[in-house]
């Protein structure tokens, strides 16, 4: 049942939480993505979109949200439970509330176009700026703001009584969208930066080269770190102190690591 999924990630939440500065960020998130974001995605699947917030159950994603801020689940895998289970099944059920002849006044629509964007961007006075903050997260995310501006043309053609823009505005069946299917998509996106970032790097270690008057010399390892470090402002130089040579070799810090 949803509430025994609930009590599944809070339990995950209190065994893996005291793991996580000894396990590390990237098990961690290796953890969740294998064995609690499936179980986090049916969850979220079954959650039934009220029109009216008073009716709504918010469980499951406060469960999600609360997981997230303790540092146990990596931004993509997040950003796409949520894009993947939640606002596909959001956008549906209000593109179909809206398409009923007894739709009601608008004014419902709006409370529940406001309850749903408050959930997922306001922010608190002492959350600004927080990195796992969830609204935070969100707000950035191109695609969930997406959804969030496809929902409010919706309201606004059924205002306007305009049935042709708002069958134009049908979204998705939720049923077509899951969240594996926004992670690989998500994945596919940020290669193609990753690659452009990289070559970006070896084109700065390629003009230093260059202009040390060292042109068809091959780019040391050194070399290459230090360019990745000054491009992502990250403090790279020899350390100091008694354990400052191994081997008879310089050590350097990268960040706070030899």
């Amino acid at each position: 049942s949803v509430s025994d999924d609930a009590a599944f990630v809070r339990a995950c939440i209190s065994v893996l939480d005291p793991w996580k500065r000894l396990l590390g960020e990237s098990a961690i998130f290796e953890l969740t993505s294998d064995l609690v974001a499936p179980r986090v995605a049916r969850s979220l699947a079954r959650v039934e979109v009220r029109i009216l917030p008073a009716d709504q159950d918010w469980e499951q994603l406060n469960v999600l949200f609360d997981y997230f801020k303790k540092g146990l689940m990596s931004g993509d895998d997040f950003v796409s439970l949520v894009e993947g289970e939640v606002l596909p099944a959001w956008s549906y059920a209000l593109h179909c509330a809206l398409k009923r002849k007894d739709r009601g006044d608008t004014h419902d629509f709006k409370g529940f176009y406001i309850a749903w964007k408050g959930q997922f961007f306001d922010l608190s006075a002492n959350a600004r700026g927080k990195i796992l903050n969830p609204q935070v997260i969100l707000r950035s995310d191109p695609m969930v703001c997406r959804y969030f501006f496809g929902g409010l043309k919706m309201i606004e053609a059924a205002h306007v009584s305009n049935e042709t823009m708002l069958d134009d505005l049908r979204p998705t069946h939720p049923a077509d969208c899951n969240y594996r299917i926004s992670l690989m998509h998500r994945s596919r996106v940020r290669q193609p930066q990753d690659n452009e970032e990289s070559s970006d790097v070896n084109l700065r270690v390629r003009r230093r080269v260059h202009e040390n008057g060292n042109a068809g010399v091959a780019a040391t390892f050194q070399e290459v770190v230090e360019s990745f470090a000054n491009q992502h402002d990250i403090t790279f130089h020899p350390k100091s102190g008694s354990n400052s040579k191994r081997d008879g070799k310089p050590v350097f810090m990268f960040g706070d690591h030899p």
